[in-house]
């Protein structure tokens, strides 16, 4: 008896079942020569699914040297052991959808994370075979990390613009800075400043360690005008990463304010530029002269050695200059009411209260009701707003709920209407998460389009994807940029010079080279086959983030394309080449193949131009994603297939699934899905020869929503179904591998393997 033996009764439903029952039925020959034995009685559909073997088992009988995949959820795999279970029992190799992505394991400060990457691959049998997914894609960039390196350079302010007197740090002298803790620590270090020649405040922890406050260096104080914000910001570096440093503040009742978090920066041995910008200095005072000082508090971590930028050191009244002109009417709902604004799906209720606010006296609530489920079934609007077509925009608002939620903005009339933006700087584009803690949120709406000649569009708050969750709303705003020039001054800040586009192609180039080394290096006794590239080519047949800015990047960059041009997938190639094992097998990944002739030729012409660019072939396969519907045909399989064969390169299906379009499908859609499963995977012998075949991985595990949650969500397009049950599927891709009914292999004898054995 197999683990899979038990048919759901929604499975045994589907399907017109022959009863057999040894006991009670009588059966006689046609002949009338006598009664047939239960071996001659044949099993229904889904007595023969639940005696089929194991996948991985007909992979390995019929086709010998093609392995056979999952590509799964790499938290299910390590939580859930019946996830686990049945993956391993069934798949030759696993891909991680997300884990080994640039925006899962680069942090902010360029360091690589691998804990889930370690942990899954402990986890994972030695037989199975881990597939690396990816090096480069356009959706998924650790933005804040890559934008900080191509940042402008930052000269300081002009004068009588900066407020701190520093007249005093370059020689040395700390008059007017005092050292509350470890003065032996702080110094002036000579020529180690970001310019040549400049100097830099030398923080030392190895005495004043264990507290922030044990190596601390007090600036010198600003008379801070009530009600106004400004900006500390400054250069800083460290010798070694992992250090941890904060701000906090003398002459001010609330000393550690919690703003851009208490723990702010993660100084790495490059140079960064830390923004701290602040809305509670003037408004809590402990002194009637406004005198406000900052501190620098170093001494978290143990034995760092910190340098700070003297000439970049400074503090900004950014109210200074006449405050920017918030486009939103009523976004602070100071009115106490709805002004502006339009409840167009209210859930359970939308209000203006004055319980929870950030600051002022009114916040927007808006309470999800016990059936909400989509994101519009909680919906407040802002009254049409006229934007100039091509302008640049910043949107900003703060948010929280009185438990987890999740949220996101769409803008009606725009001709990118729901934009996967990075919202939280997290890397999670398609929405955002909430808590009990206010969040602000910051986007920039770059080149605004719209769809219409309207050229209006409203902001619409979507929170209605959880039940029962209440989301309190403030201060909303929509700023228009300032146009950008390649050296201007921001305010009465600093002057910020743009570094030229073959810098940033020099620096973005080399930030690819550490990122690919680093993860080729960690990963390379496990991972012996790589995407380097996915998604190249748009549905436009144009290169993506090269000839056109992707839509799914939202307001950031493509990095690698727009820097570096048509050459990122020939040096991405290079460099997976150089720092890999010798014999790794890297290919180049798409999707749509099987309905985009056009797409699939503009795919080849550019792999050729990466092979010709190092003078031999550097891509050994091509995979194809096959994300298809049941109205796929025979003959556009084979005709891609004969096209990717052609090229005389491995051929991989890597993210197969058929989609039903329906969550609950009839039995006919589930005969159908497996017979394009069936399909495909005959296409791919018949079609591709033995020695470019590389394989075929199956994207997801089962019909479970949990697994498509982002993905074919309220589809079923899985060989198992929710509860892990084997679909009429699993035998369509079983058959395919054979080349033969598997089924006809069982006899009545073997009836009873698909019930539970009976005390």
């Amino acid at each position: 008896m197999k683990p899979y033996k038990i048919i759901l009764a929604a499975v045994v439903s589907a399907w017109v079942l022959t009863g057999c029952d040894d006991e009670k039925m009588q059966w006689g020959k046609p002949d009338g020569r006598g009664d047939v034995s239960i071996s001659d009685i044949p099993l229904n559909i889904a007595e023969q699914i639940a005696n089929y073997d194991f996948i991985k088992s007909y992979a390995a009988e019929y086709m010998p040297g093609v392995t056979i995949g999952l590509g799964l959820d790499a938290a299910l795999y390590l939580d859930d052991p019946q996830y686990k279970q049945v993956a391993d029992d069934n798949f030759q190799l696993f891909t991680m959808g997300n884990e080994m992505k640039h925006s899962s394991v680069v942090g902010g400060n360029g360091a690589l994370n691998f804990a889930t990457i370690d942990r899954f691959f402990d986890a994972v049998p030695a037989a199975v075979s881990i597939y690396g997914h990816n090096l480069i894609w356009h959706t998924q960039q650790r933005a804040s990390y890559l934008n900080g390196l191509i940042a402008p350079e930052v000269l300081p302010a002009p004068g009588g613009t900066n407020l701190l007197d520093k007249s005093g740090l370059e020689s040395g002298d700390f008059s007017g800075w005092p050292k509350n803790n470890n003065a032996a620590g702080i110094s002036i270090a000579e020529g180690k400043g970001m310019e040549t020649g400049a100097n830099a405040i030398c923080f030392d922890t190895s005495n004043g360690s264990g507290g922030e406050w044990k190596t601390q260096l007090q600036s010198s104080g600003i008379t801070a005008i009530v009600d106004h914000q400004y900006e500390i910001s400054f250069y800083i570096r460290a010798e070694a990463d992992g250090g941890e440093i904060r701000i906090s503040f003398s002459g001010m009742s609330n000393g550690y304010p919690w703003v851009n978090g208490a723990k702010f920066a993660y100084p790495t041995t490059e140079w960064t530029r830390v923004v701290y910008n602040t809305t509670t200095i003037g408004s809590d005072f402990t002194a009637t002269d406004a005198q406000v000082a900052f501190n620098f508090d170093m001494g978290q971590t143990a034995d760092m050695i910190y340098y700070v930028d003297i000439n970049t050191l400074q503090v900004i009244d950014l109210d200074a200059e006449p405050a920017e002109v918030n486009l939103i009417t009523n976004g602070d709902f100071e009115t106490g009411d709805l002004t502006g604004w339009n409840p167009s799906n209210p859930g359970a209720g939308i209000t203006v209260v004055n319980s929870e606010k950030t600051e002022g006296s009114y916040a927007a609530q808006l309470i999800a009701s016990p059936d909400s489920s989509n994101e519009w079934d909680l919906q407040l609007q802002t009254d049409a707003l006229a934007l100039t077509a091509g302008g640049d925009y910043t949107l900003s608002f703060y948010i929280k709920s009185d438990g987890a939620g999740r949220g996101r903005i769409s803008f009606p009339g725009f001709d990118n209407e729901w934009p996967w933006m990075d919202w939280t700087g997290s890397g999670a584009s398609g929405s955002f998460e909430t808590s009990a803690a206010w969040m602000q949120v910051s986007v920039d709406l770059t080149d605004v389009t719209y769809k219409s000649e309207s050229n209006t569009v409203r902001i619409s708050f979507d929170l209605g994807k959880l039940p029962d969750v209440t989301y309190y709303l403030d201060d909303v705003k929509l700023i228009e940029k300032a146009p950008d020039t390649s050296a201007s001054i921001i305010r009465s800040g600093p002057i910020i010079i743009e570094k030229t586009d073959e810098e940033k192609k020099t620096i973005i180039t080399d930030a690819m080279e550490a990122w690919i080394k680093g993860m080729l290096d960690h990963c390379k006794d496990r991972v012996k086959m790589w995407d380097v590239l996915n998604e190249p080519i748009g549905d436009n047949l144009q290169l993506r983030g090269v000839d056109f800015v992707p839509a799914e990047t939202g307001a950031q960059e493509f990095y690698w394309g727009r820097y570096m041009g048509k050459d990122y997938g020939v040096q991405a190639f290079w460099f997976a080449r150089r720092y890999g094992n010798t014999g790794d097998l890297l290919f180049i990944n798409e999707y749509g193949l099987e309905t985009s002739p056009a797409k699939l030729t503009k795919l080849i012409e550019y792999i050729n131009y990466i092979d010709e660019q190092h003078g031999s072939p550097v891509i050994d396969g091509i995979g194809t994603q096959m994300h298809v519907t049941l109205s796929i045909t025979r003959e556009q399989i084979n005709a891609m297939f004969g096209t990717l064969a052609a090229t005389g390169k491995l051929v991989r299906v890597t993210e197969l699934d058929v989609r039903v379009d329906a969550a609950n499908p009839t039995a006919a859609q589930l005969e159908q899905q497996a017979q394009v499963y069936q399909m495909i995977v005959e296409s791919y012998k018949a079609t591709v020869p033995v020695a470019q075949q590389s394989g075929i991985t199956l994207w997801t595990l089962t019909d479970n929503a949990r697994e498509h949650e982002y993905w074919l969500s309220g589809d079923a397009p899985n060989l198992f179904d929710a509860d892990y049950g084997r679909k009429y599927a699993y035998k369509g891709f079983c058959d395919g591998i054979a080349g033969r009914n598997i089924g006809l292999d069982f006899t009545g004898d073997d009836w009873k393997n698909a019930y539970p054995e009976e005390d």
